[in-house]
């Protein structure tokens, strides 16, 4: 039940037996929405989601611990990956729910206890095939781990999971490049890692941009879009996670106009896969950093209809006391902080999105 819950979030579950599917699942819960270092915007981030469980939280976890001990060691699954460790990594996706730091802290030792079951299969396995599996499965499951990290503000051990992540991504895809050559199965397995390693650029630009590292979050949230668009095509709506990151990226620079445009196109994905119509939290959080933006470039009725457009719809989508609708509440109220002091350009031969990115 938890491994078919987690499969409902826009996250790729690193727990539970599946198939390589290209696309991710739909947009339709909410993302966990995090603060940047900056107050102004917000920045889509997939750290801890809460999960819809269905069993009371002492059931749940108690069964998950039995199923885990009663595991045979060493039994893996189609993609070469150890039920066990996959046990302990959805009993650390159980324990980070919520906001308590007692049950994130066991829920992240559980995740570390699968990262290192799982780094010793890698290191052990000799077949080149299940070794790229196996790397996959490693580097999400570090992915995960850093997102836990990411979340209770500790962005540099975030970065330590995250590359350690990316590394082992680009060794699965040395070996399936090769393998895809005219092999379907292959060219979806590496369609699959592609995407997988768009996850990990999107997360560590985040962390990146937190302590600071403007240039590597750039570098980062670029190769994230064009890894994103190469998997699922330019309109997919997954392609606005990307854009809205990069859009926060801008911000922080200053660069308000190119930030707003990278906002306005993460919308129209949005709206239009849901047919035209604007409702949910992700729209909710576009429209409010759309309406930052415009107030910083003194387009204030612009930036007011904004607001109070992300204001309904969160309300609609979150409820009237969630946390991020007070922050547009107030927002509303007071007018958005100054924007941040433009800082030095994107030089003409550094590498970034085109107009239509």
């Amino acid at each position: 039940q938890v491994a078919r819950a987690r499969a409902q979030l826009a996250v790729w579950p690193s727990s539970a037996r599946r198939r390589r599917v290209v696309a991710p699942p739909a947009m339709a819960v909410p993302p966990v929405l995090r603060r940047l270092a900056r107050p102004a915007v917000q920045v889509w981030t997939r750290a801890a989601p809460a999960l819809p469980v269905v069993l009371p939280a002492p059931a749940a976890s108690t069964s998950l611990r039995r199923r885990m001990a009663s595991l045979p060691p060493g039994t893996v699954d189609d993609d070469g990956r150890s039920f066990t460790a996959n046990s302990y990594i959805s009993l650390g996706a159980f324990e980070t729910m919520g906001g308590d730091v007692g049950r994130m802290a066991t829920g992240i030792a559980y995740l570390e206890e699968a990262v290192r079951m799982q780094e010793a299969e890698h290191a052990s396995e000799a077949d080149p095939r299940r070794r790229a599996a196996r790397a996959v499965g490693l580097a999400q499951s570090l992915l995960q781990v850093g997102r836990q990290h990411h979340q209770q503000q500790d962005p540099q051990e975030a970065i330590n999971h995250y590359e350690r992540a990316t590394n082992l991504v680009e060794e699965a895809l040395a070996f399936r490049e090769t393998e895809s050559q005219g092999n379907v199965k292959a060219r979806k397995a590496l369609e699959y890692c592609r995407f997988i390693l768009s996850e990990i650029c999107s997360s560590n630009g985040v962390a990146y941009n937190d302590v600071g590292r403007e240039d590597d979050a750039l570098a980062a949230l670029q190769r994230a879009l064009a890894l994103r668009k190469e998997t699922v095509g330019n309109n997919h709506p997954s392609v606005a996670e990307c854009l809205n990151n990069l859009g926060a990226m801008y911000f922080s620079r200053g660069a308000l106009q190119k930030a707003a445009e990278h906002y306005e196109q993460a919308l129209d994905l949005l709206v239009a896969a849901a047919e035209g119509r604007q409702e949910g939290a992700y729209v909710a959080l576009t429209l409010y950093n759309i309406g930052v933006c415009r107030s910083g470039l003194g387009q204030m009725e612009a930036s007011v209809t904004a607001l109070k457009r992300a204001l309904r719809i969160a309300e609609q989508a979150l409820g009237s006391e969630h946390r991020q609708v007070e922050l547009i509440r107030e927002t509303l109220r007071q007018g958005p902080p100054p924007p941040p002091t433009p800082k030095r350009p994107v030089e003409e031969g550094q590498a970034q999105p085109d107009a239509n990115s």
